[in-house]
């Protein structure tokens, strides 16, 4: 039997560019694009409490790899040509 697919919220979904706000020093928006959904992890603990797994993992164009939660990713708006 296959695998339930992940919740996905849309167009968010591995490969898809995006926008997020990844906390920290970051004061604006930033874009990348979708790594991996760790849906069934999220929220998980993995044995430190100061340190739960964040849903998403983006590659940011700045060349940063950051790990967010559903609040502060959306899908990137299609560039008009």
């Amino acid at each position: 039997m296959p695998e339930t697919p992940k919740e996905n919220r849309g167009p968010i979904v591995p490969g898809a560019r995006v926008r997020v706000r990844a906390g920290g020093a970051r004061l604006a928006w930033v874009s990348g694009v979708v790594v991996d959904d760790y849906a069934t992890e999220a929220g998980v603990s993995a044995g430190h409490e100061w340190a739960p797994v964040r849903r998403w993992a983006v590659a940011t164009d700045d060349g940063t790899l950051v790990f967010v939660d559903d609040g502060v990713i959306e899908a990137a708006q299609a560039e008009e040509g």
